[in-house]
């Protein structure tokens, strides 16, 4: 029994690690509503990012933005951050349609609370230009 333990510790750990290691900002597996509960029990703003697979220009923010030290410092500590795919996920379709207005990727939406949009962002952003994005939205 004391083997099981010590070995379900280490596996434990070594996941940790390996997700610290990787750095960048953290996405969450939660919904959309999830975030908003989660958020207010911290006391953070909501960062939600529209994407997809195919997307050239996610791909090019999910490989240098979201894994920028600074930028993944400012929003881990200041965000719950998720990442929805409409085209994966159908269910995601309506309201990326036609609640927030989501005509391409990347849509960054950065909310506060209470469910209330403080800045839309849309196509791909360097690291200086998502940085300048967060200053705003974080003062």
């Amino acid at each position: 029994m004391k083997n099981l333990v010590i070995a379900c510790l280490l596996f434990i750990s070594s996941g940790v690690c390996t997700a610290q290691d990787k750095g960048g900002v953290i996405f969450q597996d939660i919904s959309f509503e999830q975030a908003f509960d989660l958020a207010k029990q911290d006391g953070k703003q909501v960062f939600v990012k529209y994407s997809t697979n195919g997307c050239a220009p996610c791909k090019m923010m999910d490989e240098s933005v979201y894994t920028d030290t600074s930028i993944a410092e400012k929003m881990n500590k200041n965000f719950i951050c998720i990442k929805l795919d409409p085209i994966k996920d159908r269910s995601l379709e309506k309201r990326a349609r036609e609640v927030h207005q989501i005509k391409g990727f990347p849509t960054m939406l950065f909310f506060d609370a209470k469910e209330a949009l403080i800045l839309k962002a849309t196509g791909g952003k360097s690291i200086e230009e998502f940085k300048h994005i967060l200053d705003d939205v974080i003062n």
